[in-house]
């Protein structure tokens, strides 16, 4: 089981059943995989949206996070919440 980083379950953004999916990865994405996920198209225009307000990007972020995991794409959820 992944332990999750507290910056993660205090946000108020996930319920405890996207909390337990994320915990239940097989495993964290590796740092070149999480560095590359910026490139995606989708992950750039969500980047770009909140240059020079770090807060608000890191809630829509952990927002996207929520979106992958409500379609079993655990792995993209970490990515873009470790980003």
């Amino acid at each position: 089981m992944i332990d999750i980083p507290a910056f993660i379950k205090q946000s108020g953004v996930f319920t405890e059943e996207d909390l337990i999916q994320l915990a239940n990865a097989e495993a964290l994405p590796s740092e070149e995989e999480i560095d590359g996920f910026q490139y995606d198209s989708e992950i750039q225009e969500l980047l770009n949206a909140f240059i020079g307000d770090d807060t608000t990007r890191l809630t829509h972020q952990l927002l996207k996070a929520k979106e992958f995991i409500a379609k079993g794409e655990i792995n993209k959820a970490w990515k873009i919440a470790l980003f």
